[in-house]
């Protein structure tokens, strides 16, 4: 757990279950007594929503660190646009769904960037695509 105040841009909060990142923090006046409060506009890791959260400076947020790990692509599963990445460290295998633009830009064996977190995968980056 850490406190509003705390937060910085980029830090990865928890959110009604659901994993963002915070991609702006400012400072704002609420009220005619100069309350001052936090305003953090947050993003989803999974979803891509967007939303601005207005807190207490000492509230509490549920803090996560994601990892980005390195994988190689075994697999595409062109129906679903899905992919099975290997961990290039674990040697554990995931289905990961990905966008149609990087799902075109991906082949077997191309080298990729992914995270991991509560149960789903996504690819972040492509790093080497092979042609």
């Amino acid at each position: 757990m850490i406190k509003v105040a705390d937060a910085r841009t980029g830090t990865c909060i928890m959110n009604r279950g659901e994993p963002y990142k915070v991609v702006q923090k400012e400072r704002v006046t609420v009220g005619t007594h100069m309350h001052s409060k936090t305003r953090l506009t947050i993003q989803g890791v999974f979803s891509g929503r967007t939303e601005v959260l207005t807190l207490g400076h000492h509230e509490n947020l549920e803090d996560i660190e994601i990892v980005n790990k390195k994988g190689q692509v075994i697999a595409k599963i062109p129906d679903q646009s899905q992919v099975q990445v290997m961990d290039l460290v674990s040697y554990e295998t995931f289905t990961a769904t990905v966008d149609k633009p990087t799902f075109d830009k991906i082949s077997e064996g191309s080298i990729v960037t992914f995270i991991e977190l509560q149960g789903k995968v996504i690819i972040i980056e492509v790093r080497d695509a092979k042609e």
